[in-house]
């Protein structure tokens, strides 16, 4: 199954390479810095348009940079485990493997194994649910058990697990599940992250990567346009189109030059300007995605 949707200057979650196929050959392309000056390539090829690709999207990769800018391990922003008993259907199952995947993420890179393995056996629980049992088999709890207390490694897990189980869904044809997933690790992760600023502070690295996520969650959402005729993912897309729109009203526009360079066949298109976080974005970004979050995490 290969998904096809807009590439706007970020890629899914916070992977930075995609591949286009285009019959036998495959061209790499690195996308880099989501949301500062847009870059878009456009290369002239003969075949039908090809079909476009994404290296997998995990939570552990915004959580890593977050750390590098200063944050910090906040345990009471990750969900409850108690809250797995409420998730009873499809839709609140795959939203909350991902919200639960994020948390490993978070806990992971802050350097809290304490509650990696509980929150492991949860995810496996959901997993086991939605169909995708055969990623936790027993070589991966062994895994866990013999690295407990290697955040590290640890960290490099949680990350795997969430690869396997996308490459899972995606090879199975369960592309309902996976926008659901995809859709609940990111809300949790911009939760975390909004959350871990107490006050807006200009020119900051963890609010600008907050703004960053404008563009990735256009992605997402082009992703799950796929799948929307299914209700459960229709449901999420209206709750993430709200944050897109609150993103788009409030952020400030910085205009830019445009410059267009020619290599050959490939014409790249740089600059053109940027969205910037500005205090009433940062507010309205963290009230809105903590109401989505509270609406996922609570039914």
């Amino acid at each position: 199954m290969k998904n096809k949707f807009l590439v706007k200057g970020g890629i899914f979650l916070f992977s930075s390479i995609l591949i286009i196929s285009c019959g036998p050959s495959e061209i790499d392309v690195d996308v880099e810095d989501p949301v500062g000056d847009t870059t878009e390539v456009i290369q002239n090829i003969d075949n039908d348009l090809p079909s476009i690709e994404y290296s997998v999207p995990t939570p552990n990769e915004l959580f890593e940079i977050i750390k590098e800018e200063g944050g910090e391990l906040k345990i009471e922003l990750i969900n409850p485990l108690e809250n797995e008993e409420n998730y009873i259907d499809l839709k609140s199952k795959a939203l909350n493997f991902g919200v639960y995947s994020a948390d490993l993420g978070y806990m992971s890179c802050f350097d809290n194994s304490i509650e990696f393995l509980k929150y492991t056996k949860v995810v496996e629980r959901l997993g086991d649910e939605l169909g995708i049992s055969e990623v936790f088999d027993e070589e991966l709890m062994e895994r866990i058990e013999n690295n407990e207390g290697d955040n590290d490694s640890l960290f490099i897990i949680s990350n795997d697990t969430y690869y396997d189980s996308y490459q899972y869904l995606e090879e199975n044809e369960k592309g309902t599940e996976l926008a659901l997933i995809i859709s609940g690790g990111f809300i949790e992760s911009l939760y975390i992250v909004s959350n871990l600023v107490d006050s807006y502070s200009e020119n900051t690295g963890i609010v600008d990567k907050i703004g960053d996520q404008k563009l990735v969650l256009e992605n997402i959402l082009d992703f799950c346009m796929t799948y929307m005729e299914d209700p459960s993912v229709s449901e999420i897309m209206d709750d993430l189109f709200s944050l897109s729109e609150v993103f788009e009203k409030n952020m400030e526009f910085v205009e830019g030059e445009s410059e267009i360079k020619t290599d050959g066949d490939v014409v790249t298109l740089s600059g053109g300007g940027y969205f910037k976080m500005t205090e009433k974005a940062f507010n309205a970004v963290k009230e809105k995605v903590t109401e989505i979050r509270t609406k996922i995490t609570q039914k």
